[in-house]
């Protein structure tokens, strides 16, 4: 895993030497807590209070960065993933293209892998949209392998109140397929603090157990 994590960020040096030569790079980063942490509809938390972290830095176009929750799985305590991207902006398009390496630590499961997605975003005045398409050839738990996409739609009420909807699907080869959708509302009560409130429902309940049942999650972040 190491030698491959490397390569990744050897890459990311390289390419974003010529970007950060005409931007200057910038750290950021959050740390927040959540009720539950829910991945593509799916609740991950196994306590009553979840909490989360990032760090990243930009360089241009061109990011790396590290995120962290106690949300894991199976035994383990923790998450940790290792992550590149490349952001341009194309034919009136914000685009994303990421590469991560998904870690757990603390237990006995062995469901470490790797995450692709390319993600585009387009805002018309208070209105944005998402879409998002991704896979992962060595998914976790039961799953050999895994492909999702998610489409989602915000609307700034107030400079400080939005409310959104989304949904998506997830296929995985020897694991349950299901689909989801979520709806809530995030509020800014500083430019570096804000609060969300959202619903997040499957519909395989019966297959995914207690992961994919309905819940009502809320969650405070600080952007720092």
């Amino acid at each position: 895993m190491r030698v491959r994590l490397s390569l990744a960020l050897a890459g990311w040096l390289l390419l974003a030497g010529a970007a950060g030569a005409q931007t200057a790079p910038a750290w950021s980063g959050t740390l927040g807590v959540t009720t539950d942490h829910v991945r593509r509809g799916t609740v991950r938390g196994k306590d009553d209070i979840e909490l989360t972290g990032s760090l990243e830095h930009l360089r241009g176009s061109f990011y790396a960065g590290a995120a962290a929750n106690t949300a894991a799985l199976g035994d383990t305590d923790y998450e940790v993933d290792l992550y590149v991207g490349w952001q341009p902006q194309w034919a009136g398009w914000d685009w994303d293209f990421n590469a991560k390496r998904v870690s757990y630590f603390g237990g006995s499961d062995d469901s470490d892998h790797w995450e692709f997605y390319a993600l585009a975003t387009r805002s018309i005045g208070p209105v944005s949209g998402t879409f998002l398409v991704g896979g992962s050839p060595d998914y976790e738990g039961a799953a050999e392998e895994a492909r999702w996409a998610n489409a989602s739609l915000a609307y700034a009420l107030t400079p400080r109140l939005s409310a959104d909807v989304g949904g998506g699907f997830q296929d995985q080869i020897g694991a349950p397929d299901y689909g989801w959708w979520q709806a809530g509302v995030t509020y800014a009560f500083t430019p570096a603090l804000a609060g969300d409130l959202h619903w997040y429902e499957t519909d395989n309940a019966a297959a995914l157990g207690e992961t994919g049942e309905g819940q009502l999650v809320a969650s405070l972040s600080w952007a720092f």
